[in-house]
């Protein structure tokens, strides 16, 4: 028999041999130092680093080796946690057909915090099919990375709750029978949204049926959406932006809608914006835009909704302090479906105003070309809404907010002349 193994050349002294035991415990001290140890990043100072030692940190895939002294990082390897591979830096690989359950499976569901603890990536060039809605749980980065994501069905695409971040999403509903939404930030569980636990959208790109649904809400719902931020291409729906108070809860911590931003670009919408309220205020919306309409669908560029009540007594239903930086193209394309559009000259309204306590709200239009008479006005506070432009524009009836445009103004239109507070 040989006396030595061949890889490592362990002793395999026959029963018998002098100094049997001592060769034994040679193997033993050398087996120590030559097997590999398993155990988790953070739990790796437990271990003696002797030379030549190797260490799998099993939650990141980190290697290192020891010196006698440390333990070096080497490499890194891919390792499999929860039944989902996870890269070097720990970030979990949802295949097509699993993304809510490594969701589920990683979320931390931190509550409070400047960033998500665990990240989720999507393999890039995959189309994803999904049979419900994805809802990205707290303490989740979810990278979309290039993938496509299309719903089997008519319902919600994403749904997220605070402390989450959705970046490049790719959503595409065309050519579908679908009337959802494809991204909401705010749900029934989400509680309050405000900065400090976040739901960030990054660079989405959401492709639905001009007419068919709605692109991104920001949805107040037991609890506030506050100052939540989401930027990105919105081509097609019915509605491609929208601020929703869902429910009546007008108290500190109530149902409202507010604060909340939008940049980037939206086309082929029936409405570009729309503000709703079942109750609690939407108030302090900004979005930065380019909205581009389209003549088969668009109606309103900016929809304000009405106050239901006859008797408005209360602030509920209360709408202010919006404003939108806004580059219009084709306005012309709003005659054709608009409500308000006349077949002589005057070319159709493009913002809504409803009735209710509506002040505050502003329209800074980049094109130049738009002023008070292309707002169908019923708020029942008209003299503090208005639009303004790069060439110069005012409130109506506000002389403080006024600077003289570059042309001679048509000042024989105050709003346009089917508002009701023409």
């Amino acid at each position: 028999m040989d006396e030595h193994t061949a890889n490592h050349e362990y002793n395999r002294p026959p029963r018998g041999t002098q100094d049997w035991g001592a060769l034994l415990n040679d193997n033993f001290s050398r087996i120590d130092a030559d097997v590999e140890i398993r155990d988790t990043e953070e739990n790796r100072s437990q271990y003696t680093p002797k030379p030549g030692a190797k260490y799998l940190a099993t939650d990141t895939g980190q290697v290192y080796f020891g010196d006698g002294d440390n333990w070096q990082q080497r490499a890194s390897v891919n390792v499999v946690r929860d039944g989902f591979i996870r890269t070097a830096d720990g970030t979990v690989i949802a295949p097509p057909g699993e993304v809510q359950e490594a969701i589920n499976a990683t979320a931390t569901n931190s509550t409070f915090g400047q960033k998500p603890t665990q990240t989720i990536r999507l393999i890039s060039g995959r189309t994803y099919d999904i049979s419900d809605t994805i809802t990205l749980r707290p303490g989740v980065r979810l990278e979309c990375n290039g993938a496509r994501i299309v719903p089997s069905g008519d319902f919600n695409v994403f749904e997220l709750r605070r402390e989450t971040e959705l970046i490049r999403p790719h959503v595409d509903t065309q050519n579908i029978s679908w009337g959802s939404i494809q991204i909401l930030i705010g749900t029934e569980e989400s509680d309050k949204l405000e900065p400090s636990n976040r739901a960030l959208v990054q660079d989405a790109y959401l492709l639905g049926e001009p007419g068919r649904g709605t692109g991104l809400q920001f949805r107040g719902q037991n609890g506030p959406c506050s100052m939540q931020e989401a930027n990105g291409v919105i081509n097609g729906f019915d509605t491609a932006l929208e601020f929703y108070a869902a429910g009546g809860d007008t108290s500190g911590q109530g149902d409202w809608s507010n604060g909340n931003h939008f940049e980037g670009s939206i086309r082929n919408y029936r409405v570009g914006i729309s503000m709703r309220s079942e109750g609690a205020a939407v108030s302090g919306n900004t979005a930065r835009v380019q909205a581009q309409a389209n003549s088969k669908r668009s109606e309103w560029l900016l929809w304000m909704q009405d106050d239901p009540r006859t008797n408005r007594d209360s602030e509920n239903y209360l709408m202010k302090g919006n404003t939108f930086f806004i580059y219009p193209w084709d306005v012309d394309n709003y005659q054709e479906n608009n409500p308000y559009a006349s077949n002589g000259e005057r070319r159709s309204p493009v913002w809504y105003l409803g009735k209710g306590t509506r002040y505050g709200n502003s329209l800074y239009d980049f094109s130049g070309l738009l002023g008070n008479e292309f707002i169908v006005n019923n708020s029942d506070n008209p003299d503090r809404n208005g639009i303004f432009t790069a060439h110069g524009g005012e409130v109506t009836g506000t002389t403080q907010l006024r600077f003289d445009p570059a042309y001679s103004r048509n000042n024989s239109r105050r709003w346009h002349p089917d508002s009701e507070n023409n």
